[in-house]
């Protein structure tokens, strides 16, 4: 006689489960929480790019510190036009919620000061660095010997500068080339089919979806300005648009949650 149940397992249990089965959980937001820094939902469709256990799909390209820490992307690229200060990585460390990858010259910054900047950064505990496109081969490669988190190669052109800072072990490619920016992705994929690449988004689903098709594995995304949002909110407090009013004209969906 076989003593061997016929009940089944917990995994064949939830294996045999479908997904019309399963009850529809709705996403959880604080009272006051606001949709305005959500990334572009197509994003979401890139492979992403996954750092020690983390996939990541979007990045923010903002220093904003506001929108840094509300913004739902799931990783922030704090890329500034000034010498890095690691004061100011401390800072957006203090606010954010995402992984943090934060630029340390290669454009306005060079040298020693590079190196110096990317081993402080990572003792702050950032999630990476990024070098910025005039960075050259030799400073790219001095920074990979240094640290131990992704070192992120910003390139704007694919020459024979990108092949070698590729070659040279940087470990994602940030392809910010404006308007060109698909065909730029494109012309890395197609020599390189594995190397990890990062590229703006653009300005609407059509452009993402098509960097997205070129071969980017994840993209970057400029939030709104906080005063941009700011303004919007004053506009809607003049014409009654508030929560706080009686008014049953009902709230622009700006994604702004009105305190």
């Amino acid at each position: 006689m076989s003593l061997t149940s016929s009940v089944p397992s917990a995994s064949e249990s939830l294996s045999n489960k479908t997904h019309a089965e399963v009850p529809h959980i709705a996403p959880i937001e604080g009272r006051l929480s606001s949709d305005a820094a959500r990334i572009p939902a197509a994003m979401n469709h890139s492979t992403g790019i996954t750092i020690k256990g983390r996939t990541i799909h979007s990045f923010a390209y903002t220093t904003d510190a506001v929108i840094v820490r509300n913004t739902n992307a799931d990783a922030i690229l704090a890329v500034y036009p000034f010498t890095g200060e690691p004061i100011i990585t401390e800072a957006l460390m203090k606010v954010a919620q995402a992984p943090l990858f934060v630029g340390v010259g290669g454009g306005t910054t060079t040298g020693q000061r590079v190196i110096e900047l990317a081993m402080m950064a990572e003792m702050q505990g950032v999630a990476g660095v990024v070098l910025n496109s005039p960075a050259p081969v030799e400073t790219v490669a001095a920074v990979i010997n240094v640290v131990d988190v992704p070192v992120i190669a910003t390139v704007t052109t694919f020459d024979d500068s990108t092949a070698q800072k590729i070659e040279a072990g940087a470990s994602i490619i940030n392809v910010a080339a404006g308007a060109d920016t698909s065909r730029v992705v494109s012309e890395i994929r197609s020599h390189y089919s594995t190397v990890p690449i990062l590229a703006s988004g653009g300005h609407g689903e059509e452009s993402i979806l098509s960097t997205i098709t070129a071969g980017a594995n994840a993209l970057t995304w400029t939030p709104p300005a906080a005063q941009a949002l700011q303004s919007q909110m004053m506009d809607d407090y003049r014409h009654g648009r508030s929560n706080h009013h009686a008014s049953t004209t009902p709230a622009r969906s700006s994604g702004i949650s009105i305190w």
